[in-house]
């Protein structure tokens, strides 16, 4: 007979997410470790992909436009940040986020970093990502038949069909 699993026995298992690479830079004649965390845990994954939606909305909100050419390489900047130990800005402007980005892209390290990253931990961004507008999608188009069937209920009552088209608004 099989003895019952247990959820801590995973522990040695995940324990690769700890892992980093310690990759030595010099900026200006001073020389700095940076530590790379090369194996992408899950929930920092999530993490990632929830502060790039919310970037992409503020985006939006304040009409600030994202060249289709640099969304890959923004996606980059984003893994960076959560998966090394380098200090980035904490605001929350668009305008800020974007010139820290470009400061980012145009350096060497930019790109030795991403290169140095597995394909496998890329691909989980990427596949995350995916999963959100899917998901996204699916759900804009269960709101829109929930909307479709509410607008096709004959309603007597001028005073509920009011508040049902107010709730759906909000």
């Amino acid at each position: 007979m099989s003895q019952q699993f247990s959820v801590a026995q995973l522990k040695d298992e995940i324990a690769i997410y700890d892992e980093f690479v310690e990759i030595p830079v010099t900026v200006q004649g001073k020389e700095y470790t940076v530590k790379m965390f090369p194996y992408f845990k899950p929930e920092k994954v999530r993490d990632l992909v929830s502060e790039l939606q919310g970037f992409f909305q503020e985006c939006q909100k304040v009409k600030f436009t994202i060249p289709k050419i640099e969304e890959d390489d923004l996606i980059g900047y984003f893994i960076i940040k959560h998966f090394t130990n380098m200090k980035f800005t904490k605001s929350k402007k668009v305008k800020t986020i974007y010139n820290e980005f470009k400061i980012a892209l145009n350096s060497s390290l930019f790109k030795i970093l991403m290169e140095s990253y597995p394909k496998e931990s890329i691909a989980s961004v990427y596949e995350r990502i995916y999963s959100v507008i899917e998901t996204s999608a699916l759900l804009e188009n269960k709101i829109k038949e929930a909307q479709k069937a509410v607008n096709d209920i004959p309603l007597e009552n001028k005073e509920l069909l009011e508040q049902a088209i107010n709730i759906k608004k909000e």
